[in-house]
């Protein structure tokens, strides 16, 4: 199959770090690994040029609307159109162009968030009720999922896909004298940043406990800036620190021995609104069995279970150092059932790609 992935630049980089990006890429090597081409299409980018990303995939940038839409139905035949983001003011000419091209191939929409305004989040799916004409409706989230089938029958649960490399099983988990607590995310405060920085206050000084942060954060986002910026100068609390747009081999793998080597993952959100609506990183860490600090948002217990560090407020982690000094008693039979549930759920890169090629071949 030719299939390609269409979004405004910017919003997605293949060669960036974060949930969206690596939902995208992970899905189109899996693709790629199966023989299917795969090509980014993305408009709004200041020049035209074309990148090789990896075997398969090719990225495609192009400056307007109008030459990526032309681009879509040219001499390239598509067989299926994958579109991940699209701005308001572009929806309605991308709407009359699928309408006048639905002969042509499949158009499909993958829906990442579940906005917080009940306003928004209605818009958005009012504009998927107008999308799939001949395609489907990919939900990356249970929520999602049993909203959308309620008017789009042609919809598919799609956990985001976490490759087979960092699944282990309890008796590799490494064992370690010091409980190890991360941090991994954005240095903002949609991501619970200020609520880590208070944890790791109250145990820093905790001799049971090894504590590190790793961050990264948009430039164009000044709190996170300042943030990132007190951490880099202060001593208590390890910080290591990511570039945003520096996305490569060696740092997925650098993330996936972290992950291995963490026996208990913060994952603190205020609001899922910050990330995709199921966080990557809640799946890679429950696939590296990491026992995870986390808030009660959206289908998070429903997906990581009945965990002892699920808090429903923001004011309750403080509450959490304490659990953390004695949770070595918790981790082996936590890792467990975590090790348990992924079987259940299943979303491994090959399971994801598998459902998404069988979804795409029923059209």
């Amino acid at each position: 199959m030719n299939l390609a992935f269409f979004g405004r630049y910017g919003v997605f980089e293949y060669f960036r770090i974060g949930g969206l990006e690596s939902f995208n890429r992970r899905l189109a090597v899996g693709l790629a690994r199966l023989g299917h081409q795969v090509d980014f299409i993305l408009y709004g980018a200041p020049t035209s040029y074309v990148k090789s990303a990896d075997a398969n995939i090719t990225l495609h940038y192009l400056e307007t609307l109008s030459k990526a839409l032309q681009f879509l139905v040219g001499e390239k035949k598509y067989d299926h159109i994958l579109t991940f983001y699209l701005p308001p003011t572009d929806r309605l000419s991308y709407l009359y162009f699928r309408l006048l091209h639905r002969h042509q191939c499949c158009f499909h929409q993958i829906v990442f968030n579940w906005p917080d305004s009940l306003f928004k989040r209605k818009g958005m799916f009012i504009d998927a009720r107008l999308y799939p004409f001949n395609g489907r409706l990919l939900c990356i989230s249970p929520r999602q999922f049993r909203y959308a089938r309620q008017w789009c029958p042609r919809s598919t649960l799609l956990l985001p896909p976490v490759p087979e490399s960092y699944f282990i099983e309890p008796d590799a988990k490494p064992r370690h004298e010091k409980v190890q607590v991360t941090y991994i995310g954005r240095t903002e405060a949609g991501k619970g940043i200020e609520d880590v920085i208070q944890l790791f206050t109250h145990l820093k000084d905790c001799p049971q406990v090894n504590l590190t942060i790793h961050g990264f954060h948009h430039k164009s986002m000044p709190a996170s800036v300042k943030t990132h910026e007190w951490l880099s100068q202060q001593q208590e609390i390890r910080y290591s620190y990511t570039p945003f747009e520096s996305y490569s081999l060696a740092v997925d793998d650098n993330l996936r021995q972290t992950l291995k080597s963490t026996d208990i993952l913060l994952l603190p959100y205020r609001k899922l609104s910050s990330t995709i609506d199921t966080p990557l990183l809640l799946l890679e860490g429950m696939a590296s069995l990491c026992t995870i600090v986390t808030r009660k948002l959206g289908n998070i217990p429903e997906i990581y279970g009945p965990g002892p560090f699920l808090f429903a407020e923001p004011s309750e982690i403080a509450n959490m150092a304490g659990q953390i000094e004695v949770a070595p008693s918790l981790l082996d039979q936590e890792q467990k059932r975590i090790f348990r549930q992924n079987q259940l759920l299943g979303f491994n890169l090959n399971n994801t790609v598998e459902r998404l090629v069988d979804a795409l071949s029923l059209d």
